[in-house]
Formats: C-alpha cells, sequence, structure tokens
C-alpha cells in the first residue's frame, strides 16, 4: 500500500510518496504468507534521464510482473524521446499504452477472473464477492505524471489508476491547477480535510439508519471541512504534501492497521524555469545507514545499558 500525492501550483507540480512496500509471498502449497512490509523502496522517479522537465510518482502494485517500476518507467522515457513528442499529454498517452501492456501481460489469468465475477454482478456469490474485493484490493494501482514537456513551461500532471476490471487502457485525467490527488490511503488524509471519508460518507447514506438526504449529511459537516487554499505557493505546497504525508503515516504506526505506510518520505518538484529536482531523497544505502545507526546505539553505553534493564 502507499500514501502518494501530487499537487499543481502555478509555480510547478509537486509530487511525493512514502517508501513503503508491502508483499505476500507464496508458500510450499501456494498459500501466501502473511503480508511483509519493505520501508526502503522508491516511488517517485525521474522522468528519463538526468534533467529531464517530468516525473513519476506511483502508488498501488508493488511489482508488475518481472519488469520493475524503474525499467519501464526509462523505457517510457526512451519512447517518448523517439517520437520527438512535444507536449505532456502526449507522453501520458504513451506512459498509459505501455503500462497497459505490462500490467495486461502480467496478471492476464487473474484480470480475466476479475472481469467475469465483475460481470456476474448481483448473481455473485458471497465468496465471489469476497474474491473480487480482494483482487480489486491487491491488483489495483496507478501512476501519475507531472511537470512540463516540450517548449512550453505550464505545469501540467496527469493521473492514471490501474485496475483488474477494466477492459481497456484507461484514459489519464488532468490536474488543473490549483488541484491536488492523494492515492492509496487517502481515508485519512480525506478525514482530516473534509472531516469525512467519502467511503465512510457512503455507508452512512446507505446504511438504512439515516433517513434524510446526502445533502442533509453534507450539511452537518460543512463546518468541519478545512477549506485548502486553491494556488499555493511552492514551498507552503511542498510543506503542505509534506505534513499530509507524514500525519498519514504516523496515523497508521499507532493504529490498529497494518504499517503498510512508511519510511523516508520523498518529494520533487518539476518548476516552470527549472528541470526535476529532489526536496527529499533516499540514498542508495539508505537502509544500511538505518541499520548501522541501530548497531552503533547498541554499541554506545547507552545503548547498552537499555539492554541490559530490559534483558530477562
Amino acid at each position: 500500500m502507499t500514501i502518494a500525492a501530487c499537487h499543481v501550483s502555478s509555480e510547478g507540480v509537486v509530487v511525493a510518496a512514502d517508501s513503503t512496500t508491502t508483499t505476500f509471498v507464496p508458500g510450499p502449497g501456494g498459500e501466501l504468507s502473511p503480508p511483509h512490509h519493505y520501508n526502503y523502496s522508491q516511488k517517485v522517479f525521474e522522468f528519463g534521464d538526468v534533467g529531464s522537465t517530468a516525473g513519476v510518482v506511483l502508488w498501488g502494485l508493488s511489482v508488475l510482473g518481472s519488469k520493475s517500476y524503474r525499467t519501464l518507467i526509462a523505457e517510457i522515457a526512451d519512447e517518448a524521446k523517439k517520437q520527438n513528442l512535444a507536449s505532456l499529454d502526449k507522453v501520458a498517452e504513451i506512459a498509459v499504452s505501455m503500462f497497459w501492456d505490462e500490467y495486461s501481460a502480467a496478471f492476464e489469468e487473474q484480470v480475466k477472473w476479475a472481469q467475469e465475477l465483475e460481470a456476474k454482478g448481483e448473481e455473485r456469490t458471497e465468496e465471489e464477492n469476497d474474491s473480487l474485493a480482494r483482487l480489486k484490493e491487491y491488483l489495483s494501482g496507478g501512476f501519475c505524471l507531472g511537470g512540463r514537456w516540450g517548449a512550453g513551461r505550464s505545469p501540467r500532471a496527469f493521473a492514471t489508476p490501474f485496475g483488474p476490471v477494466l477492459t481497456s487502457a484507461p484514459s489519464p485525467r488532468e490536474l488543473a491547477v490549483g488541484d491536488y490527488a492523494f492515492w492509496g490511503c487517502p481515508a485519512l488524509v480525506e478525514r482530516l480535510w473534509w472531516g469525512i471519508s467519502p467511503g465512510l460518507f457512503q455507508k452512512i447514506v446507505e446504511s438504512g439508519r439515516w433517513t434524510g438526504t446526502s445533502d442533509d449529511l453534507l450539511s452537518l459537516i460543512a463546518d468541519s471541512i478545512l477549506h485548502l487554499p486553491r494556488d499555493l505557493p511552492l514551498r507552503e505546497a511542498i510543506d503542505w504534501i509534506y505534513s499530509t504525508i507524514y500525519i498519514t503515516i504516523k496515523a497508521i504506526k499507532f493504529s490498529h492497521l497494518l504499517p503498510v505506510c512508511g519510511g523516508p518520505i520523498e518529494i520533487a518538484v518539476i518548476t516552470t524555469d527549472r528541470p526535476f529536482r529532489w526536496v527529499r531523497h533516499k540514498r542508495l544505502g539508505e537502509a544500511i545507514a538505518a541499520y548501522e545507526t541501530r548497531e552503533d546505539w547498541h554499541r554506545s553505553d547507552f545503548g547498552r545499558s537499555s539492554v541490559s534493564m530490559h534483558a530477562p
């Protein structure tokens, strides 16, 4: 799982994400192991060679068959350069097409099964509903391509979610200047800014216990909505995106939920006057550095005394 974000301001595009990925390893009998969480994955990438004017942020699926996201993004950038595309929307179309080809091939059997279950509609059994829900949960994801391309300097971003019940490549959705989007685990963000998440809102309306209309419920939570400026200054946008991802990570850490968000937060910007730049980025040796820091602590006098105090 993930908490990923994009914000488009008049000064540029901010893309960011946490670093945790969740994997399930098949056991000897084909059963899935309990989820395993890695905290040093990369979900934000510069699109193409150093000095590029676009970036990509990913969410959802931790793997895409045998091809890494790093490789696929590089191949998409190579194709965009080869075709000499003039605008970011054309690059987004190429990205969706190549991503869809990889996704469809990697999960061909699962996608076919999901589509068959989806087509059954109300005729699905309870077991089939559970299977479809798991397929949607485990095989959904997407990416957002943001920045600028060609001679133009206008900041743009295109988000494209993927899922197993799609029968063809989806169309990228453009975020306008002032827009923002969160993916992966957005419910906590939505509760913070809107006072309630859309999923919970819908559950209340459809519960049979709510006797009013959707508008009636919306009017009750209106005072809890934190209205945000549409076009934040670049550094404030960076601060806001970072803070929101950080809050999500900490809320999950101290909750009963699995630690599906965590690790270092990575942030990048592409401004109207400069190419892709990292605001926060993990070093290649980040996981080693974290391990060595723990080892240094245990070797210290304080670490030794703490360990001895808690020894059985």
